[in-house]
């Protein structure tokens, strides 16, 4: 099964559904960007499981989802995979914290 294609990665906070970043995947290489951060990890696939691993770099202090402020963090995404749609657990292993994501195919790559 191939998630290779461009990502719509959203996470659950207290007011529902955030659109979080746009991730790349490739070839087992993950990145993923939006105007507070940048990702950069692999992944691998197992059946209808996934399990991501990256780096979050933010660059904007005053909001982060995972990590302190202006601190890099490891994260770990592993979920299921249902065609087009991604969803599961993102966890912060320094933090030892989750939040629930899901993440929409919009387009292969070229």
């Amino acid at each position: 099964m191939s998630v290779d294609g461009v990502w719509k990665v959203e996470m659950l906070g207290p007011y529902g559904w955030e659109a979080v970043s746009t991730a790349f995947m490739e070839d087992g290489r993950y990145l993923s960007a939006s105007q507070d951060h940048y990702s950069v990890g692999r992944y691998q696939i197992d059946g209808e499981r996934i399990n991501v691993t990256l780096v979050n770099h933010p660059h904007r202090s005053d909001r982060t989802m995972f990590g302190a402020p202006g601190a890099q963090a490891e994260l770990t995404f592993e979920g299921e995979i249902k065609g087009d749609q991604l969803s599961g657990q993102a966890e912060d292993k320094q933090a030892e914290y989750s939040i629930t994501f899901r993440a929409t195919r919009l387009a292969d790559l070229p």
